[in-house]
């Protein structure tokens, strides 16, 4: 039990800060013995990431319970600061309560003292009292009074929605969840209320849900009556479990890649967006203003004078572009700057332009006019892909006319100080420069998750929000911003508290994130011995080179289809022979595995003769587009067996449907490896269509192995185009029934003594990649940029926990609410 007496308190303490005030009440605890030194740093770390004042001049400073072992003894000891001390936001602290508890003992000291925060005139009284016996007093006859007041009998009557939750947070129901959970309750118009040991109050105050002293082992029949209720009640249950799974704050908790950040102001405030990269980012606006040229003039020659600038003009960009990818770059960036130089060099887009000089156009018109005819035409068919290469060209336009007009082409030169970019949208070039340094995050009006910037974005680890509509227009340059993009909001002039705290956890995970890095090579060995195979995804021949450096174990998926797109004909046998080749022997002996070609839905190609409809998602794609063109499949299937003579190569097909869509796969393959000679290399299947789900157990007496791809099983199972910005949000890979159907997936297959891989986006996801290791996924295939986090993260972890985690994941009714949990350690 809790130990308060006379030399614990000291009266009429005069302290200059909120610091020196924790520590003056840290030095009564160190002179009772209950703590150590080092106890008083940690009440500090504390208040850095969660304020902890009550309420009525009452502050409660604690230690984090990582450093529990610090404590001797639990006990409390009171700071009476007559003439106060600035605490919060303007708050003002007179009597601080140190508090060293190495469990939940403190709850019944917080049930006490909510009878002072309710008792303005108590609260008063002792905050100018001479007298140690009244604080002695009031503190422990105050509690009774405090919960009489604050609950009342049950209503046997209740009509609404209800349902019962078992609290099970060791540490109790303590303040910080307390005020999360009071002010999700206050942005409800209708009635809430808790049925807890007997007595039924209104959860809508932090001190008076800690002022009933929930520990673990409680029931909480949660009560809701109103309108909307019953979403109400989910929502609010889904927050009880993220409390009860609240994570054990160990040495590197704040800093984990499922580290969260909770502003103090309501949920509902803020401006809304689509996140396109998670994190957390505080720093001030700046508004990305595209150059109007439409306004600018420049003074046109003759015919051959017209001519000779394009090809100047064209020269530069491309240089521009050069010096570009010469820079310190990502593979993403420097893939982007790469693919622009191709179109730059384009010699059919450069004699079309000429010609129409020659008619008589200046050079500037002449360009203008054919790009956007080129970016037009690509815009007829309906597909986001090809859009998206309408922005290409429209972006490669835009260069060329600046360079023609004598405009600067760095979008972001006058950035000094770091930033939040705030925009309509950014063309895949300017996206491309951006540097996290100056960047600290992006805020935009329109925009996708699906779109370049976003790709840049997510690879450099600067947070993003797209489509966020006009209210974007009411932030003014320079206002501070704190954009919590895994929250999917942005927070207009934060207060002192959040800036604080979101600057902790910011500082804090960059620690983290250097430390991953460091033991990026220790395997993903669970807490328990379990271990997990993190590989990595590819798209390029020169990303195979980061692999061995990020820490990867091998390939998971090497994305063939990137030798297919961007140009005007198929590539011949031996171009994808030497670039598979390359980089299996980059490799240095660790496996790949190489998917045959997903042409199709949003990686479509103009040079094949296929019409709008082939070209779906439900059209021709991966496994049937090599049936269709059995001479573009064979020449694949054979690089792939002259490249597997260098190294341990295993092959897998897209969009198999069902056993006989493998056996058809497998039929062609092993055709075209007896004609060569080649070496035997494993076949597995990608599971990405619902009905090989429901054939699971067939596919895995056929196939050596499964790779789950969780963007195209999302979108199936759902019904929602993953690439439609105003479905993005409804394509959530967390939803429970893409969880049910990996579940049964990975069961099928471990049945027949099959691995199972995930090569999709979700295993990219922190909580993604607990849950899916949680159901029983052997192996992740992430991007080579997130293998060192992800080890560390499942380092961290017990496969029980974590099987734990996704069984509660499967019963959720939405993605939402999976999204709340969190595995308990």
């Amino acid at each position: 039990m809790l130990t308060l007496t006379k030399k614990d308190i000291r009266l009429g303490a005069v302290v200059s800060n909120k610091e020196d005030a924790i520590r003056e009440v840290a030095a009564l605890l160190r002179q009772s013995g209950a703590i150590e030194e080092s106890y008083v740093q940690s009440m500090l770390e504390r208040e850095k990431v969660a304020t902890t004042y009550l309420g009525n001049g009452l502050a409660i400073p604690h230690g984090r319970p990582q450093d529990a072992d610090a404590i001797n003894e639990t006990r409390v000891a009171v700071l009476q600061v007559p003439a106060g001390v600035s605490w919060q936001d303007g708050k003002v602290a007179h009597l601080v309560i140190g508090i060293a508890a190495k469990s939940d003992e403190h709850i019944a000291l917080l049930r006490q003292l909510t009878g002072i925060v309710g008792d303005a005139e108590l609260a008063k009284r002792l905050a100018n009292t001479t007298d140690p016996d009244e604080v002695l007093n009031a503190i422990s006859l105050s509690g009774e009074k405090q919960a009489d007041a604050a609950s009342g009998a049950v209503n046997d009557d209740f009509i609404g929605s209800e349902l019962e939750v078992k609290f099970q947070n060791s540490r109790g129901f303590h303040l910080r969840p307390a005020g999360k959970f009071a002010r999700a309750v206050q942005g409800y118009d209708g009635e809430v209320t808790f049925v807890v040991n007997g007595h039924e109050f209104s959860p809508d105050s932090p001190s008076r849900i800690i002022g009933q002293g929930i520990s673990a082992g409680d029931v909480i029949r949660l009560r809701v009556k109103g309108e909307n209720e019953t979403d109400t009640l989910s929502t609010l249950a889904a927050l009880l479990e993220e409390i009860n799974n609240e994570p054990l704050e160990e040495d590197d908790a704040e800093a984990a890649l499922l580290t969260e950040w909770h502003s103090e102001q309501a949920q509902g405030e803020g401006i809304r967006g689509v996140m396109a990269s998670p994190g957390l980012a505080l720093a001030a606006a700046w508004r990305w203003v595209e150059a109007d040229l439409s306004t600018r003039k420049r003074t046109a020659g003759d015919t051959d004078s017209e001519v000779a600038a394009l090809r100047t003009a064209l020269e530069t960009a491309r240089n521009q572009l050069i010096t570009l990818t010469e820079g310190k770059l990502n593979q993403v960036q420097r893939g982007l700057f790469e693919a622009h130089v191709s179109l730059i060099e384009d010699a059919d887009l450069r004699e079309e332009v000429e010609k129409e000089i020659r008619t008589g156009q200046d050079a500037l018109s002449s360009w203008s006019k054919i790009i956007e005819e080129r970016a037009t035409a690509m815009e007829g068919v309906e597909d986001k892909n090809l859009a998206q290469r309408a922005a290409d060209f429209r972006d490669i336009g835009q260069r060329v006319r600046k360079v023609l007009l004598g405009v600067d082409s760095d979008p972001f030169e006058s950035v000094v100080d770091p930033i939040i970019l705030l925009g309509d949208d950014l063309e895949p070039s300017e996206a491309a420069q951006l540097k996290a340094d100056k960047i600290k995050g992006i805020c935009l009006k329109k925009g996708s998750p699906n779109a370049h910037a976003a790709i840049v974005s997510r690879s450099l680890g600067i947070p993003m929000l797209v489509a966020m509509g006009d209210e974007l227009d009411a932030v003014a340059p320079g206002d501070k911003l704190i954009l919590n993009a895994s929250g999917g909001r942005l927070i207009q002039n934060p207060s002192e508290a959040d800036c604080a705290s979101a600057l902790a956890v910011i500082e804090e995970v960059s620690v983290q994130r250097d430390n991953d890095w460091d033991q990026r090579f220790e395997p993903a060995v669970l807490r328990d011995g379990h271990r997990v195979e993190v590989v990595a995804n590819i798209g390029q021949t020169s990303e195979a080179h980061t692999v061995l450096e990020s820490g990867a174990e091998g390939v998971g998926l090497v994305r063939t289809e990137f030798l297919f797109l961007d140009r005007d004909h198929a590539p011949e046998e031996e171009e994808q022979y030497l670039a598979l080749k390359e980089m299996i022997e980059a490799l240095e002996g660790l496996p790949m595995i190489v998917r045959t070609m997903d042409i199709g839905g949003d990686k479509p190609v103009s040079y094949l003769g296929l019409s709008e409809l082939d070209l779906s998602f439900l059209g021709l794609r991966g496994f049937r587009l090599s049936m269709a063109r059995p001479d573009l499949a064979t020449a694949q299937l054979r690089a792939i067996f002259r490249a597997a003579e260098h190294g341990p190569i295993r092959l897998m097909f897209p969009m198999i449907a069902s056993p006989n869509d493998f056996l058809r796969a497998r039929e062609m393959t092993d055709k075209v490896r007896r004609e060569m000679g080649g070496r035997e290399v494993e076949l597995g299947v990608m599971i990405e269509v619902p009905s090989a789900v429901a054939m699971a157990s067939e596919l895995a007496e056929l196939a050596d192995f499964f790779s789950i791809g969780t963007n195209d099983l999302t979108q199936y199972a759902l019904a929602a185009d993953r690439t439609h910005p105003l479905l993005a949000g409804r394509a959530d890979s967390l939803h429970p029934a893409v969880l049910r159907l990996i579940e049964q997936t990975v069961q099928a297959a471990h049945a027949k003594g099959k691995w199972v891989g995930v090569c999709g986006g979700l295993a990219a996801d922190p909580l993604g990649a607990l849950i899916l290791t949680g159901l029983g996924v052997d192996e992740l295939s992430v991007p080579p940029s997130l293998v060192p986090q992800i080890k560390a993260l499942l380092r961290r972890e017990e496969l029980l926990g974590l099987h734990k985690l996704a069984q509660k994941a499967l019963s959720q009714r939405d993605p939402r609410a999976v999204r709340a949990l969190r595995p308990s350690h």
